[in-house]
């Protein structure tokens, strides 16, 4: 841990886990509602992939994502998380299918 002006040592900032569960999702409005329910978004939040990019990249830092039941719906949401976990150092995206 880097030591903070005060001589302490940094805490790390803890890890929020969020669960996603699509099962029963058949459409990219109710992926995002369902997205929506689970992770503490901003009001502006888009409700479309490249808007949840934006989030996760600006957000998720210390973040745990799992996405649950995710299917044939998720093809989109897949490569936008798999591109945000890349850009952005401590955000880890599962898909438990």
């Amino acid at each position: 841990m880097k030591k903070g002006s005060t001589g302490r040592a940094k805490a790390k900032p803890r890890r929020k886990v969020f669960t996603v569960d699509l099962a029963g999702v058949r459409s990219a409005a109710k992926m995002h509602d369902a997205i929506a329910a689970a992770l503490p978004l901003p009001e502006c939040y888009g409700r479309n992939l490249d808007a949840l990019h934006d989030v996760l990249t600006e957000f998720g830092a210390s973040w745990k994502i799992v996405f649950r039941n995710a299917g044939a719906v998720a093809r989109g949401l897949r490569a936008v998380c798999a591109d945000s976990a890349e850009e952005t150092p401590g955000l880890e995206i599962v898909f438990e299918d």
